[in-house]
């Protein structure tokens, strides 16, 4: 019966990666192979009150480039501006949560064990290369225009800065969010290795259901069909 079937985490059956991808092509299936097994929890961004649907876009693509999969959205003072459409190919491989106050935020990411930091523009921060990476980090990004919401600050843990020689004093917030991703991910997975750093099997394995899911027709009926062939 279909009610006794493992789920993932997001919905989806867990033996969907096992029965659909031999359906894909040989090309797309590793393709989703080797981009699951880089994925990443180890680093998240999270997005408050961001204005400008093409600063969301550059944001999600940069994370998904570098192997960041759970983005957080905070709307505290807007409603949520969605990416423009040249980052839809992004947005689907990645996992979205919205917020609309701190403390719910803050209570997910503290439960999951993680440290949060936060770009703010004073050069007695501590310099982006010295933020901890031994555990889980999730950076925040404030409005274009108001920055990080006061609200957080009693709850970050690493206020940063990213050093600049030149005459600008600061970086497009999509600049600042890939420059960023970059060299936590970077460092992260120096320091921790490869497995501690990537998803377990488990992890890939319903991550690879949720997205074989997401991109295919009538799954429930195939999934239906093929259990019932084996």
């Amino acid at each position: 019966m279909t009610d006794t079937i493992p789920l993932t985490r997001y919905g989806y059956p867990a033996d969907a990666w096992r029965l659909l991808a031999p359906r894909l092509t040989d090309k797309r299936r590793e393709k989703m192979d080797f981009v699951a097994s880089h994925r990443t929890k180890k680093v998240r961004l999270v997005l408050q009150d961001i204005h400008d649907p093409h600063n969301i876009s550059a944001c999600l693509r940069s994370a998904e480039a570098f192997g960041v999969l759970d983005i957080d959205i905070v709307n505290l003072y807007q409603k949520f501006a969605k990416p423009s459409t040249v980052s839809r190919g992004s947005y689907n491989w990645l996992k979205m949560h919205r917020y609309t106050s701190i403390p719910d935020i803050i209570q997910d990411l503290r439960s999951n064990g993680y440290k949060i930091a936060a770009g703010y523009p004073s050069p007695d921060n501590l310099k982006l290369n010295e933020i901890p990476v031994d555990q889980g980090v999730a950076v925040v990004f404030g409005n274009e225009h108001r920055g990080v919401a006061p609200e957080w600050d009693e709850h970050v843990d690493y206020k940063f800065t990213i050093p600049m020689v030149g005459m600008v004093e600061s970086l497009n917030i999509s600049v600042s969010a890939a420059l960023t991703m970059y060299q936590l991910t970077q460092r992260s997975r120096a320091l921790l290795g490869d497995a501690a750093y990537h998803l377990s099997e488990q992890e890939k394995n319903d991550l690879l259901s949720d997205w074989v899911c997401q991109h295919a027709r009538s799954y429930e009926k195939e999934l239906a069909r093929l259990r019932n062939q084996s």
